[in-house]
């Protein structure tokens, strides 16, 4: 609401300013897009969840750059960072501007509402680091698989009760990207 409020003052005070007769070039078009910090539990809950799994995104592609893999599998995992470092950038500011633990905390039940916890556990991506050369790529993508839809499903939860534009937004680019990468995954499984 800050924002907004800031920048109906400056179109004020360049509205008043335009007195002379002279005809304003035309307006570059204003984003409809406007950031607010209104939120609600869901939105709290869906970036809490999305953090520490986007982390374990990133212990997983990370893992791409010191093993054998296909050109195009390199590729997919370091756009993978590259996107989840942005959004737990962003994630981890909005936790912040609303006040709220980058957490949710450890209790098991707390994530029984919603499908239970869907990260991908460090027992998992320690046993894909030592999968042998051989093998790596194949348990490399089903695991990756495994993650990412658990990415979507945890966007469909901030998608069907979130409140907060941004967060739902994100929530969106989550659930399309993830989707795609999923099937691009599968591809390669063929």
């Amino acid at each position: 609401m800050r924002r907004l409020a800031a920048l109906l003052a400056g179109l004020a005070v360049l509205t008043a300013c335009g007195g002379g007769s002279t005809p304003e070039p035309a307006a570059a078009p204003v984003s409809t897009a406007v950031e607010t910090e209104e939120f609600n539990q869901t939105d709290v809950m869906f970036l809490q969840m999305s953090v520490p799994h986007h982390r374990a995104g990133l212990e997983i592609v990370a893992l791409a750059k010191d093993h054998r893999v296909r050109d195009e599998v390199k590729t997919l995992a370091a756009a993978i960072e590259v996107t989840q470092l942005s959004e737990v950038d962003s994630m981890t500011k909005w936790l912040v501007d609303w006040e709220q633990p980058e957490e949710a905390g450890d209790d098991p039940q707390l994530h029984a509402g919603h499908g239970g916890d869907h990260s991908t556990s460090p027992e998992a991506i320690a046993e894909l680091a030592a999968t042998p050369a051989g093998e790596f790529e194949k348990a490399f993508l089903n695991l990756l698989i495994a993650h990412q839809h658990n990415a979507v499903s945890i966007a469909k939860l901030e998608r069907e009760g979130g409140v907060n534009p941004q967060a739902k937004a994100l929530a969106d680019r989550i659930f399309e990207s993830r989707t795609a990468q999923i099937a691009q995954m599968l591809g390669y499984l063929d």
